[in-house]
């Protein structure tokens, strides 16, 4: 067997130590600018745990009838039978073979020949359940969104915690705290040298940040609450601020240590005394402390940038929904429901859809990080009696508007290639804290979860993974073929490492080289495009 890192970093050292190894011997990223390979990320978060299983169905028949309540719920339309799953593309679906690949297939809770309706009842399971049309988004024909998605099924988050999962799902690693930069983070350091007019390399719209670990200062996330944030925070417009400050000269750029270096800021007064105090400051203290007043300083010339491309007002030109509201299906003001009417809600309130468009299409930004809900701020930690019924309603509304998005984007011509759609060129990556015990058994935390990636660099519809069906109570991930770091080819169960690896390899990062994670990881066979 080839050494490997993952071999390396299990015998010889422990994963705290990465932070370290990042800072001082990781190089700057550079992505290959292959033809297909995406160069933004929309990561969405789903809060608080998802039951993955209740809107995809990656079982065979024997392993729905041991995890999955038969179909039930009239109004609430909740379980499904074997025959009810369908593959999205509409082909024949074979639920004996229990094969860790197939075609995206998910139990179909609409109406085919009517995906509107939502007062008729399924005769597929006897009456049991009235048409439900959210998720038919990703199955429309019009579109075949299908075809532009895959689902990676049944990796160990190592954890079932909150906050431990979250960070897992961000980089990989799970841990209080980062111990690997996030994905997030990773994409923005490698695209800063290919997109330099790019202002906000990362962009966190609510929720925890995805830290840069030991990367450059410019892959720091900027948390921005909303659209509103903007104004006060990275644009020069408020005169009581600004009057008088707004002159700004462009001066040669120098890094922390003082050597020239081939690029210009843009400086005010302000700026220009600023850079040169803390350049003073270098060797006063320890390296930490140097090390901190680096990241301060890039941030300060990261900040001269932005603010003088003048955000504020590319922003206000640029429309969020504007394609997919010219298709009456899908109405700019849409509203969903959940039973009859029990509980209602708009599209702006399941997260700042509209705001990451605008960042996206602007292409002000390389990454988005989008905190996201259910309606009315629906998040998914649902412990409560019969949680899980609940639960399925509303994840099927936010899926429905995570298929919107895309669709939006996939009609939208990219800025900086017009020969690609905006999905084109972003992976869409959405994720959550970890996933759920099987309806069955409840809706209690479990390290066995799955990753959602839409658009650029990924091979469509496919359905990688699925769960241990042998196992009492709730299922672990069974193994699936995954290229390790070494290039050999294995079989075991995935981790949350290995997601991460293949979101970054979607963008041409070569593992050991651009980007590493602690404790050894692959990259899920037939997923990336070559």
């Amino acid at each position: 067997m080839k050494l490997s890192r993952r071999n390396l970093f299990q015998a010889a050292f422990g994963a705290a130590h990465v932070g370290l190894l990042a800072r001082y011997g990781l190089p700057s990223a550079m992505a290959q600018s292959a033809s297909g390979r995406p160069t933004k990320m929309l990561a969405i978060w789903l809060v608080g745990g998802l039951h993955w299983e209740s809107f995809f169905a990656p079982m065979t028949r024997a392993g729905i009838q041991k995890f999955i309540p038969p179909a039930q719920g009239g109004n609430y339309a909740y379980g499904y039978n074997p025959e009810q799953v369908e593959h999205l593309d509409r082909s024949p679906v074979d639920l004996m073979s229990p094969g860790p690949a197939r075609k995206l297939r998910v139990p179909v809770y609409w109406n085919w020949s009517n995906p509107a309706d939502r007062n008729g009842n399924n005769p597929v399971v006897g009456n049991a359940q009235v048409y439900r049309p959210e998720g038919y988004v990703w199955a429309n024909p019009a579109y075949k969104l299908y075809e532009k998605a895959v689902l990676l099924v049944g990796a160990d988050q190592g954890t079932a915690a909150h906050a431990s999962g979250l960070i897992a799902s961000m980089s990989g690693v799970a841990g209080s705290t980062f111990r690997a930069p996030s994905v997030q983070a990773v994409v923005a350091n490698a695209m800063a040298s290919r997109f330099p007019d790019r202002p906000l390399p990362n962009v966190a719209l609510g929720g925890p940040l995805p830290m840069a670990l030991g990367l450059p200062a410019l892959a720091n996330p900027t948390l921005l609450s909303s659209s509103a944030s903007v104004e006060p925070t990275l644009s020069d417009r408020r005169d009581g601020t600004w009057h008088g400050l707004r002159a700004r000269k462009d001066e040669p750029e120098l890094a922390f240590d003082g050597t020239p270096m081939s690029g210009t800021v843009p400086a005010t007064a302000v700026d220009s005394a600023l850079l040169k105090a803390v350049r003073r400051e270098r060797g006063t203290s320890s390296a930490g402390t140097d090390g901190y007043l680096e990241q301060l300083y890039d941030t300060y010339k990261g900040a001269s940038r932005t603010i003088r491309r003048d955000m504020l007002s590319v922003l206000e030109k640029t429309p969020a929904w504007e394609k997919l509201k010219a298709d009456p299906a899908y109405p700019e003001d849409w509203m969903a429901c959940t039973g009859y009417a029990d509980a209602c809600g708009t599209m702006p309130s399941m997260g700042d859809y509209a705001f990451a468009l605008q960042l996206l299409k602007s292409d002000l930004v390389s990454t988005v990080n989008l905190r996201a809900t259910s309606i009315e701020g629906f998040t998914f930690d649902s412990h409560f009696v019969n949680g899980q019924i609940v639960h399925a309603q509303y994840l099927r509304i936010a899926l429905e508007m995570v298929g919107r998005m895309c669709l939006e984007m996939s009609l939208t011509p990219s800025r900086s290639d017009p020969s690609r759609s905006l999905l084109d060129e972003t992976l869409v990556y959405v994720y959550s804290d970890f996933g759920r015990t099987f309806p069955k058994v409840g809706s209690d935390h479990h390290p066995a979860t799955c990753a959602l990636l839409v658009g650029g660099g990924i091979q469509g519809n496919q359905m990688i993974g699925g769960y241990d069906e042998r196992m009492e109570g709730s299922p672990m991930g069974i193994p699936v073929r995954l290229v390790e770091e070494s290039g050999d080819i294995t079989t075991r169960t995935p981790t949350s490492q290995d997601v991460a690896a293949t979101v970054l390899r979607a963008y041409g990062l070569v593992p050991g080289k651009d980007f590493f994670i602690p404790g050894g990881y692959g990259v899920f066979d037939g997923v990336v495009r070559s």
